[in-house]
């Protein structure tokens, strides 16, 4: 209780110290600007735009990516569709949504995203691979898309040590739930800005041009490795979020080939159709996963 009320009290302070030091900082400002006349200098939109990387890095999980879109466009071109049939009616809409603005990379991305989670239950009933559901897996390589493997790895782990750090932390105050989590996301965001910052200064690593969207999913992976450790148990979140990341990176490495995003844009009603059989044999296995031969090894034998 008393730890509480202390820390009320410093978050009054240092409030009060920043409104007192910016009203003193606007009425110093007052002062010596009286009798002086205001002059507003515009600056050249050459001089504050930032300056970008000069190598060519293709992301498709950026729409206004130039290169990416330009090889894309070219391939369907190449493409002879010819008239309306039934059968090529997926590649009719693609052509008509790109003619009308629609970036082609989304489109390669829309039909990506069934053919990863197809991936990851593969990966799970056949193989025995287990992770935080479909659907982070399947968005999460998004996000290792956007990021790149190395720099998604780096933001997870940061983001991670944070939540548990903070978690520790605002335990001891005795909060409630919601509250509690809040001030947790503010030192997420913290820890994602500084480590923007520094990876800007970095060649090897650079997730300083990435969207917010990549880091909300980091945190919720997070916030499900913090869940489960409450529900359950360390070494079972552990297992799920190892397990979700590698789903994750596997379904990444996937997406980013270029024969892949090629054959999925000009042929979507195959991979439509390729999705939808391999999910109806998958949803009716019943053996066993090769992470358990091991455990049945005995009984196999036998």
């Amino acid at each position: 209780m008393k730890l509480r009320i202390w820390g009320v009290v410093c978050l009054v302070g240092l409030a009060i110290w920043l409104v007192g030091f910016g009203y003193k900082e606007s009425l110093a400002q007052e002062v010596t600007g009286v009798g002086e006349t205001e002059i507003e200098v515009v600056l050249p939109i050459s001089e504050v735009m930032i300056e970008m990387p000069s190598e060519d890095k293709s992301n498709i999980t950026e729409p206004k990516d130039v290169g990416t879109q330009s090889r894309l466009v070219e391939v369907l071109n190449k493409q002879e569709v010819g008239s309306w049939n039934g059968i090529n009616t997926f590649r009719k809409m693609i052509r008509w949504a790109i003619e009308r603005g629609v970036p082609a990379s989304t489109m390669v991305l829309v039909f990506l995203l069934p053919l990863i989670a197809t991936i990851v239950s593969i990966l799970h009933y056949i193989f025995g691979l287990t992770g935080y559901g479909i659907f982070t897996p399947t968005m999460m390589a998004v996000t290792f898309l956007n990021t790149g493997i190395a720099g998604g790895l780096l933001l997870f782990v940061a983001i991670l040590a944070m939540s548990l750090l903070g978690r520790m932390l605002t335990s001891r105050l005795k909060l409630h739930y919601w509250p509690s989590r809040s001030i947790n996301l503010t030192f997420v965001s913290l820890v994602a800005a500084l480590l923007m910052f520094v990876t800007s200064n970095l060649k090897f690593i650079d997730i300083s041009q990435i969207s917010i969207f990549p880091i909300m999913f980091m945190v919720m992976l997070a916030e499900d490795f913090v869940r489960t450790q409450l529900a359950k148990s360390k070494k079972e979140a552990k297992k799920l979020t190892i397990g979700t990341l590698l789903l994750s990176i596997f379904g990444a490495v996937i997406m980013n080939v270029s024969f892949v995003q090629e054959k999925v844009l000009l042929f979507p009603e195959v991979t439509i159709l390729l999705v939808l059989i391999v999910n109806m044999w998958v949803g009716s296995y019943q053996g066993i996963r090769f992470s358990e031969f091991k455990r049945f090894a005995k009984a196999i034998r036998n």
